[in-house]
């Protein structure tokens, strides 16, 4: 397995010896911890063995090895990589034969380990009859002794009423409780909390899952005792079972072309053409590797915001393709994304403000649309990269409230040295984003923001620091919605995508306004980067109209064929 940064490998395992046998299957699993938002590279060595001396394992003549990463293997058909073994002169340099010999392939196959029930119980308890000002709780986990071990330790809780006390819900493994048996006895202790530390034991009793389920009260005495206003149960599956299961996580990236990033031929700009020193293109690049296998097509929507582009320099433009088609915003690849990017550059002239709404209310759409209208199998992930301070942080905050009830997940990378309070506020990891527009809360935590300079020396830490929390946040969706992992065809409902029936909506609107069929086309043929009816028409007259983000990304395209 590799150690990411230096690219050094350690050994995490070994098969057992197959003798005479040119099509060995091996039976000995290897496990390997998986990390969604780390690189995982790993190395398969093969040896053949003369000596079965154990301490003669370094003398074994070795054959060859393959190479691969961990999410080109979740990410394959079945599960499974064929993968021809690469000749090299010794196990350590690793340097390539030349010509390369045939020495025939390994087949890997991944599975997820399974580790414990994934049943998780749900529960509130309810303390009454207990005088003291502030109490809190303990629950215990009978050990095969007979002895009772803490696991978990609930909040403190002050006095509501004269001798009642509410706690907050408690998720809890029943592995982890229980052993995966329901009429285990489990222990609960409350303890009256003291400033000074030295907590004091008042109360114990043991109960079962059982009656928890059934809401039988905890009694300790007469007038003590734990009511259970609320508890359940359900399966609580991995990020992991997901991912094997064929989940696709969905990539879109909307990047700041505003001012203040300084004109990119100016050395201290942000958007300075240099890749050494550019942020917006190592961000790119660091998360983007990350999450380009677990996406099938690997096609990927890209948006700009914060500028003026050719087609419309009366204005800012604050949701434009930046492959200049907005009813086809996808470019091959993370490739595909950068030259994308890069080519913008030369054409779009940066401005301001820096409004976040309207690409993000763009994106919210595209999910609310195919969540809707299709069998879904996906999770959406938003990029956003800019430099710092939003103008329309109400507006911003309605869009994410809206998105915390769809399948997505937004990553804000903060580039340069701005003030990020903002993005702070976004995060909401202290304080739920509340909406006034819908009067309502954020059902969940759905975004996270990353500082670029704090991570800017180190590529593969930004990406972990950057996508650490899309798992918990993919697998909290699914459990709210009651989705278990499963294999289904995406299959959209309507015969037609997001993209299609943005662009067959302004069609109809433009027969209205009395376009012909062969004007719409030859303007829509050419690629609008806005969805805007006014934008077509300022166009559908002037021989002169080019659309040259659309032409710099047919040349792209040449390039990156897909």
């Amino acid at each position: 397995m590799g150690e990411g940064r230096s690219k050094e490998y350690m050994k995490v395992g070994q098969t057992e010896v197959i003798t005479d046998n040119l099509n060995p299957v091996f039976v000995r699993y290897i496990e390997v911890d998986y990390t969604f938002e780390e690189r995982q590279d790993m190395r398969i060595s093969v040896y053949d063995v003369d000596d079965f001396d154990p301490k003669a394992s370094v003398e074994q003549n070795f054959i060859g090895a393959v190479e691969f990463r961990m999410d080109q293997l979740l990410m394959a058909p079945d599960k499974t990589l064929t993968l021809p073994i690469q000749g090299y002169y010794t196990s350590l340099t690793l340097s390539p034969c030349n010509p390369p010999e045939n020495l025939g392939n390994v087949v890997i196959k991944g599975n997820e380990k399974k580790t414990g029930s994934r049943t998780m119980y749900r529960m509130q308890f309810r303390a009454r009859g207990f005088t003291q000002p502030a109490i809190f709780y303990r629950l215990n986990k009978q050990l095969t002794s007979g002895q009772f071990v803490a696991i978990y330790e609930s909040e403190t809780s002050k006095r509501v009423d004269t001798d009642l006390h509410d706690f907050k819900v408690v998720e809890i493994y029943s592995s982890e409780l229980v052993n995966d048996n329901e009429n285990q006895p489990a222990m609960i202790e409350v303890f009256s909390w003291s400033n000074k530390g030295n907590h004091k034991s008042i109360a114990k009793a043991t109960f079962t899952i059982t009656q928890a389920l059934e809401r039988v009260p905890i009694r300790f005495t007469p007038t003590q005792v734990i009511e259970i206003p609320m508890s359940d149960k359900k399966d609580q599956y991995s990020f992991l079972s997901y991912i094997l299961n064929g989940l696709q996580l969905a990539l879109t990236i909307a990047i700041d072309f505003t001012l203040s990033n300084g004109v990119p031929e100016d050395p201290k700009s942000l958007h300075y053409f240099d890749p050494n020193v550019n942020q917006y293109l190592k961000a790119i690049t660091a998360v983007g590797r990350i999450l380009e296998n677990y996406d099938s097509d690997k096609m990927f929507p890209v948006l700009g915001f914060g500028c003026r582009v050719p087609m419309v320099l009366d204005k800012t433009s604050h949701c434009f393709a930046l492959n200049g088609n907005i009813f086809n915003p996808e470019v091959p690849g993370i490739d595909g994304v950068i030259e994308c990017y890069k080519n913008a550059l030369r054409i779009v002239k940066l401005n301001g403000p820096t409004f976040f709404a309207h690409f993000l209310n763009y994106m919210v759409d595209m999910v609310e649309y195919e969540t809707v209208t299709c069998k879904m199998n996906k999770y959406y992930i938003f990029l956003v990269l800019t430099d710092g301070l939003i103008n329309d942080m109400e507006a911003t905050t309605d869009a994410i409230v809206r998105a915390s009830s769809l399948p997505i997940s937004i990553i804000i990378v903060g580039v340069g040295d701005e003030d990020f309070t903002s993005m702070n506020v976004l995060d909401a990891d202290d304080e739920p984003l509340y909406s006034k527009k819908f009067g309502k809360f954020m059902e969940r935590d759905i975004v996270q923001f990353v500082a670029f300079n704090d991570y800017k020396n180190d590529p593969l830490e930004l990406a972990k620091q950057t996508l650490e929390e899309v798992p918990r946040q993919l697998v909290s969706y699914m459990t709210a919605k009651g989705i278990s992992p499963r294999r289904e065809l995406l299959i959209n409902m309507n015969n037609y995508s997001f993209f299609e029936a943005q662009k067959m909506a302004i069609i109809q609107s433009l027969h209205g306004m009395g376009f012909s069929d062969e004007k719409i086309q030859e303007i829509l043929g050419r690629g609008l980067p806005e969805n805007s009816t006014d934008l077509f028409k300022t166009h559908a007259f002037n021989p002169y109209f080019r659309n040259l983000l659309s032409e710099a990304a047919s040349q792209m395209f040449q390039q990156y064929p897909h």
